[in-house]
């Protein structure tokens, strides 16, 4: 092994090493001082450039796999396409929901809209008397009750 791979696969011990102290909750004094970091900095800017890196690849390995699954998708739509367009309910269900799959697949759908009214007050207080007034958070604190036991 040529001393440039030899380095490379030292660093890239020392980060695994790094990520998985930070992953049990080490802190990064602690974690530059027993893999020979400069510095706490030091440390902290390896462990983000490694995460970095490794999201960075996932972020692609993502894309690639997205792009293959709209492929097979539209192969799918494709074949059923014909037949939908002939009146065959079952092509034409078949084909609303690979259009749907493709709509998820690709975040193209709208968001849902919340439309919220917000009229009245509540204070600090007033909620904590609603969570104080929850057993053990099993019921609904909105919740108002009826009847002869409330």
């Amino acid at each position: 092994m040529s001393a440039s791979k030899a380095k490379r696969a030292q660093v890239a011990e020392r980060r695994t090493k790094a990520i998985a102290m930070v992953l049990a909750g080490v802190d990064y004094d602690t974690i530059a001082e027993r893999l020979g970091y400069a510095s706490r900095g030091a440390a902290h800017t390896d462990v983000d450039r490694a995460l970095s890196a490794n999201l960075t690849s996932l972020k692609d390995k993502a894309q690639q796999l997205r792009e293959v699954q709209a492929m097979r998708y539209q192969r799918l739509l494709a074949a059923v396409w014909p037949k939908a367009l002939k009146g065959d309910l079952k092509a034409v269900e078949t084909a609303a929901r690979l259009v749907d799959r493709v709509v998820k697949l690709w975040g193209l759908a709208e968001p849902d809209k919340l439309d919220l009214d917000v009229t009245g007050q509540i204070t600090a207080e007033d909620l904590l008397a609603i969570v104080r007034a929850t057993p053990d958070g099993d019921e609904d604190p909105g919740a108002v009750a009826v009847g002869a036991d409330a």
